[in-house]
C-alpha cells in the first residue's frame, strides 16, 4: 500500500509540475505583446537590391538595412519555383512537407494530363497564419500564396485576388447627342452619348453608358467630362472622370463580390466628332473573408482588387510604358495599403502581404546575356531600366509599411527566390516522345495523346516533373508495375544523353565590341583587353552541354519526397527555361527571366532583411534559408513551434542570444 502511495504521489506531483509549466508556458506566450509584418516581394534578387541600395536608388531599404539585419547569402529551396517557396516561407517545411512541390504538379490517381495549381493546392502542414490563429494569435494574409479565402485556409483577416471576370479591352466610341439621360447636368455644348458592351464570364453582360459635357463656356465644343453610368441616371454612384484621366467603375456581382475595372478616355478630338479610344483593364475582383462587415468595409474604403498589369495591352499598343507601370503600381500600393488599414485598425499579432510585380518584370525584361535573342547594350539598358522601377516600386511600399510601425513592431522583408536570365527554351516532352515514351495526336502533332503515353512532363519555370503513366496509380494508366524501374531509366537516360549548343558568336560579337571599346577609352588597360579576350577563346573551346543540369529519382532529392512530385525530376542548367513544345527540343526562350533552379547559384538568390528592437542594426550574417523565417516568427511571438517545422530560429539577428530569454 505504501509503495502504491508513494507511486501516486510522484505521478501526482509530475502531472502538476506539468500543468504549472503548461500555464506558465500559455501566460508567456499570451502576454508577449510583439508584433510581426512580413513583406514579400516575388523574384527580389539578393544581388539587384544591393546594387540599388548602394547607388542610393532605395532610400528606404538603405534605412531598414542599417537599422536592422540582413543576410549576405540567403538560400531559398530547390525548386526556387514561387509556390513551393512561399509554401516554405509560411511553413518552415519543404515541399515532402507541404505537398508543394512545384508552381504546377499532378496529382495521383487521376489522368495523365490532370495539373494542379501550386497556389490553389492546400498546404499539408499548417501554415503560419493557421498555427497562430490556433495558439490565440490574430493573423491577417493579404495576397499572400497560400492564403486563398476561397480554400478556407486563410488569416482572420484575409483578402485574395478573385476571379477575372472579363479581359482588358481597347473599345471604340462613337458619340451622338442625345436627351435621354435622367439628371444630366449643364453642358455648354449639346450633350453626347455613347456606350459600350463587356462580355462577363459567368454573368450577364454589362453596357456601360457614356455621358459627354462640355464644362467649358468657350464658345467652342470642347468635351473635356465624361460620366459612366450602366443606367443613363446621373446619380452618386456613377463616375465622373475628365478626358485622358483615370477612373474606376464598381461592378456588382451576384454574389455580391467586389469587382471592378479600371478605365482611361483617349480624348485627343475634343468636338468627339470623330470616334475616340476607351481603355480598360481586366474586370477584377477580389475574395475576402473576416469577421460581420469586414468585406464591406473594405469595398467603401479601397474600392476592388485592380488588375495586377496588362502586357498584352502594352504589347498591342493600347496604352504606354507609363500607363502600364500605374496600372501595376496601382494594384501593389492598394495590397500596401489595404494590409496597413488592417494593421492600424484591427492590430493583428502577425500581418503577411505580398507584391508580385518585381517577378512579373524580370520574367519580361531580365535581358542581361548576349546569347538572349535581340541583345543589344542599348536594349538591356532600357529592359534594365524597367526592372529598377520595380525595385523602387517595392522601395515605397516598405517606406510606407516603415512609417506605420510601432516600438514594439517586428518587419521582415523577404522574397521566394532570385532570377536568372533565359536564353533557350527547354521542351522535355519533345525528349520523351523522341524516347518512345510520349505519344502525339498523328492527325495534330502539336497535341499530346496521355492515354497512349508512357510519361509526361509538366514544366515550370527552370524545373519540371516527368510523370509515369502507371497502372494502379494513375487513371488510365498503361506501363505495368513490374516495367516501372525500367522505363524511368530509360526516361533518366534520354535526358542525360541531350547535348545542345548555345549562340556562341553573340557572345563573342559582344566581347569583340568591349574590346574595342577598351582600347578606345582614355583609361586604357591592358589587362581588361585581355580578360575580354579570354572570354572570347573559352567560349569557342567550350563544348556542347547537358542543358538539363540534374536528372534525379524523386527520392534521391529530399526535398521532394512526395508523391505530388515526378517520378524523375528535372532541373534546367542556368539560361534554360522549360516549355511544353514537342516539336523542337530547343527554341528561343518563352521568358526572358527565369527561376527554379538550384537555390545554390548565386542569381538565384532571396533578399531577406529584418528590423526590430530586439534585433542588431546594421548587422550583416552569413547566410539563413527560407525555411528559418517560420521558426523565427514564432519565437518572436512566443509561440509553440510546430514539430514539423524543419527550419531554425535564425542566429545572430537578436542583440540578445538567449532564445528562452527572447521568447519570453
Amino acid at each position: 500500500m505504501k509503495k502504491f502511495l508513494y507511486v501516486g504521489l510522484i505521478v501526482l506531483n509530475f502531472c502538476f509540475f506539468t500543468v504549472m509549466k503548461e500555464a506558465e508556458a500559455k501566460e508567456n506566450h499570451e502576454t508577449t505583446e510583439r508584433k510581426v509584418i512580413l513583406i514579400s516581394f516575388d523574384g527580389m534578387k539578393n544581388d539587384y537590391t544591393k546594387k540599388y541600395v548602394q547607388e542610393n536608388k532605395l532610400p528606404h531599404i538603405k534605412q531598414m538595412l542599417e537599422n536592422g539585419v540582413t543576410a549576405k547569402k540567403p538560400i531559398t529551396i530547390t525548386p526556387s519555383l514561387t509556390a513551393p517557396s512561399h509554401a516554405a516561407i509560411a511553413t518552415g517545411a519543404t515541399p515532402k512537407q507541404t505537398g508543394i512541390v512545384s508552381n504546377h504538379f499532378h496529382e495521383p490517381n487521376t489522368t495523365l494530363d490532370n495539373e494542379e495549381s501550386g497556389f490553389k493546392a492546400e498546404i499539408e502542414v499548417p501554415p503560419l497564419w493557421e498555427e497562430a490563429r490556433k495558439q490565440g494569435k490574430t493573423t491577417a494574409t493579404i495576397a499572400f500564396p497560400g492564403a486563398n479565402p476561397k480554400e478556407e485556409k486563410q488569416g482572420d483577416y484575409s483578402i485574395y485576388h478573385g476571379e477575372t471576370w472579363a479581359p482588358s479591352n481597347l473599345e471604340s466610341l462613337t458619340f451622338k447627342k442625345t436627351t435621354e439621360w435622367v439628371q444630366s447636368p449643364k453642358s455648354f455644348s449639346p450633350l453626347k452619348e455613347s456606350e459600350f458592351r463587356i462580355k462577363m464570364k459567368n454573368e450577364k453582360d454589362r453596357v456601360i453608358h457614356i455621358l459627354a459635357i462640355d464644362s467649358t463656356d468657350d464658345q467652342h465644343e470642347n468635351y473635356d467630362t465624361f460620366i459612366l453610368s450602366e443606367d443613363k441616371k446621373v446619380d452618386a454612384d456613377d463616375t465622373i472622370v475628365k478626358g485622358n484621366k483615370w477612373g474606376s467603375i464598381p461592378i456588382h456581382m451576384k454574389d455580391k463580390q467586389s469587382a471592378g475595372f479600371w478605365f482611361k478616355m483617349k480624348v485627343e478630338n475634343r468636338e468627339l466628332n470623330r470616334p475616340i479610344k476607351l481603355y480598360r483593364t481586366a474586370v477584377t475582383s477580389s475574395q475576402i473573408s473576416g469577421p460581420k462587415g469586414f468585406a464591406e468595409e473594405i469595398e467603401k474604403e479601397f474600392g476592388f482588387y485592380p488588375a495586377q498589369d496588362d502586357d498584352e495591352a502594352l504589347e498591342k499598343g493600347w496604352i504606354t510604358r507609363q500607363e502600364y507601370e500605374e496600372i501595376s503600381k496601382r494594384c501593389i500600393m492598394w495590397i500596401t495599403k489595404v494590409s496597413l488599414y488592417i494593421k492600424q485598425q484591427y492590430n493583428p499579432d502577425l500581418l503577411m502581404f505580398y507584391a508580385p510585380h518585381i517577378d512579373h518584370e524580370q520574367h519580361k525584361y531580365l535581358l542581361i546575356d548576349p546569347r538572349q535573342p535581340d541583345y543589344s547594350d542599348e536594349k538591356s539598358k532600357q529592359y534594365m531600366s524597367y526592372i529598377e522601377w520595380s525595385y523602387r516600386v517595392a522601395d515605397e511600399v516598405v517606406g510606407a509599411t516603415m512609417n506605420s510601425l510601432q516600438d514594439n513592431d517586428y518587419l521582415f522583408v523577404v522574397s521566394d527566390h532570385g532570377m536568372e536570365p533565359a536564353h533557350s527554351t527547354l521542351s522535355p516532352n519533345k525528349v520523351l516522345q523522341d524516347a518512345g515514351l510520349l505519344t502525339v495526336d498523328p492527325k495534330d502533332k502539336t497535341k499530346i495523346n496521355y492515354a497512349a503515353s508512357k510519361a509526361y512532363a509538366i514544366p515550370s519555370g527552370s524545373a519540371a516533373n516527368v510523370y509515369i503513366n502507371l497502372k494502379n496509380r494513375e487513371k488510365g494508366g498503361v506501363v505495368p508495375q513490374d516495367e516501372y524501374e525500367n522505363v524511368r531509366e530509360q526516361i533518366i537516360e534520354a535526358f542525360k544523353a541531350v547535348e545542345v549548343s548555345y549562340n556562341k558568336g553573340a557572345i563573342i560579337q559582344h566581347e569583340m565590341k568591349k574590346v574595342k571599346s577598351a582600347i578606345q577609352t582614355d583609361n586604357f588597360s591592358f589587362g581588361t583587353v585581355q580578360q575580354h579576350v579570354k572570354n572570347m577563346w573559352s567560349h569557342l573551346l567550350e563544348p556542347r552541354v547537358h542543358p538539363y543540369e540534374s536528372v534525379l529519382k524523386n527520392e534521391n532529392i529530399t526535398l521532394l519526397e512526395h508523391q505530388n512530385a515526378g517520378d524523375v525530376v528535372l532541373i534546367g542548367a542556368p539560361g534554360y527555361v522549360m516549355g511544353s513544345d514537342v516539336e523542337k527540343n530547343v527554341s528561343p526562350p518563352i521568358e526572358l527571366g527565369t527561376h527554379g533552379g538550384d537555390a545554390n547559384r548565386s542569381m538565384l538568390r532571396p533578399i531577406f532583411i529584418a528590423t526590430g528592437a530586439e534585433f542588431f542594426k546594421g548587422k550583416e550574417i552569413k547566410t539563413t534559408s527560407n525555411l528559418d523565417i517560420a521558426p523565427t516568427i514564432y519565437d518572436l511571438l512566443g509561440l509553440e513551434i510546430p514539430s514539423f517545422v524543419e527550419g531554425k530560429i535564425i542566429e545572430g539577428i537578436f542583440k540578445d542570444q538567449n532564445s528562452e530569454e527572447h521568447s519570453e
